[in-house]
């Protein structure tokens, strides 16, 4: 799973590097609502309550996999069987954890305790 999240930085980071950089630190640019390469498609929804998710959707993975900004950290979920929309699940198999549901423009983020128990944490989750 690192090197998917090494890719995300990369893409992330801006401005590209330079050979005249200087000697501090590059700052990493917010995600924003575009294919930025190789198969990878950024969104950011705006959810119930004023919360914003990031989402990084990697299409060339195996499986495919979505990267969410959630409370300060990054969260991979991994492509799962959907009878409607795509279905993201923490675990790989939705069993526990985040799972990430979107339909078109919309999305959910539901939790998902070990013993099978489903909350929704984020609802009316749109594209911005």
């Amino acid at each position: 799973m690192r090197p998917f999240l090494c890719v995300l930085c990369l893409l992330l980071a801006a401005p590209a590097f330079a050979q005249d950089a200087p000697s501090a630190p590059e700052r990493l640019a917010p995600l924003t609502d575009s294919v930025a390469a190789d198969g990878v498609i950024t969104r950011i929804y705006s959810c119930e309550r004023g919360a914003r998710v990031p989402a990084a959707y990697l299409n060339d993975s195996n499986p495919q996999r979505v990267v969410l900004m959630l409370e300060g950290r990054m969260v991979v979920l991994s492509h799962i069987r959907s009878a409607d929309g795509a279905k993201y699940a923490e675990d790989g198999e939705g069993e526990a954890g985040y799972i990430w549901w979107t339909k078109g423009s919309s999305a959910t983020l539901d939790w998902i305790s070990e013993d099978g128990e489903s909350q929704t944490l984020l609802s009316g989750c749109q594209e911005e």
